[in-house]
């Protein structure tokens, strides 16, 4: 498979790319895979997206390098996918409406309604057709991928037994807490510092009278997570600010920290769990374990079967 030098995108420069993003239609075949074509209109769309991104990155000769390796990315992976699909059509996979339907009513669900789906499409110079279409295509794909790789590949218990051993360091838990909070922000209505301070001193009041954390968090708590009870989750030394972090670790499970000020504030933080540093056992990550090894067998065995249906096939750059 030869590589792409796409000279006339260096020539036109950044003009063309420009295009892209004004939803320019351009049907000319790239390349031809076995009987499936792609034009130049799919690379364009999937290109499309990308140099929205990359344009608030890069600039001038940069910017066009970049988009020409995305270029050859997309190239090679739509090759890849048109193999793939040409072999599903030679072994006959068969894909029913319903499984077509089914992705279509998703993405429906996602966008709204079918007006909403319609007008997408149409911002994207599809019809539903055309995405029915493409909906078939990768359902066929992903089918014939599990019958020849996913099918075939088998994780033994001694394949995990020996990845756990010979990478115990990746199962180290760090030292972690849970923690919820209140946080208090300064501000005129509050009486700035003093009148925010003053606040935070009432609800610890309340608290040591028996007022629940939680309720007191989603009344008054300025952080993120106060309508979820003050709740921030987990955290592990590095993730707090160090005056805060001395402090949390330094606690019991069910402790409530003394008010702490910081730049955001005044807040105090309850330490709802608390994890110590420790090895996890190899029951905690069997399954971890297995699916990372399924994913490197799939991948590898993946390239090997893509390889050898390109050395069979008919790939010509137009």
């Amino acid at each position: 498979m030869k590589k792409i030098i796409s000279t006339l995108m260096i020539i036109i420069g950044l003009a063309a790319f420009a295009a892209y993003a004004h939803a320019a239609v351009v049907d000319k075949i790239v390349v031809v895979v076995n009987n499936e074509i792609i034009t130049q209109r799919e690379v364009d769309m999937m290109l499309a997206p990308i140099y929205e991104q990359y344009k608030t990155m890069y600039k001038g000769t940069e910017l066009i390098k970049m988009l020409e390796d995305v270029r050859e990315k997309i190239l090679k992976q739509l090759i890849e996918d048109r193999l793939i699909f040409s072999e599903a059509k030679k072994l006959n996979i068969v894909i029913n409406d319903k499984e077509v339907d089914a992705k279509v009513d998703e993405m429906k669900s996602k966008v709204g309604t079918e007006v909403d789906l319609e007008n997408m499409l149409h911002e994207q110079n599809l019809t539903l057709n055309e995405l029915r279409a493409r909906y078939k295509e990768k359902i066929m794909i992903r089918k014939l991928i599990d019958q020849k790789v996913g099918a075939k590949i088998i994780i033994t218990p001694l394949e995990v037994k020996n990845y756990y051993n010979n990478n115990k360091d990746s199962f180290m838990q760090p030292e972690e807490v849970r923690l919820k909070t209140i946080l208090i922000k300064p501000n005129k209505e509050r009486g700035d510092e003093a009148g925010s301070l003053q606040l935070l001193k009432d609800i610890v009041k309340r608290l040591k009278e028996g007022c629940e954390f939680e309720g007191l968090a989603k009344e008054y708590s300025d952080a993120p997570g106060a309508a979820d009870g003050g709740m921030m989750g987990y955290v592990k030394k590095g993730d707090l600010m160090p005056q805060i972090e001395n402090i949390v670790f330094s606690l019991k499970e069910g402790e409530i920290t003394d008010i702490i000020q910081s730049p955001l504030g005044y807040h105090i933080f309850k330490i709802d769990e608390k994890k110590i540093r420790r090895m996890r056992e190899l029951p905690e990550v069997r399954q971890d374990i297995e699916e990372y090894l399924y994913r490197e067998k799939a991948s590898q065995r993946l390239k090997g079967w893509i390889d050898s249906l390109a050395k069979s096939a008919y790939i010509e750059f137009k």
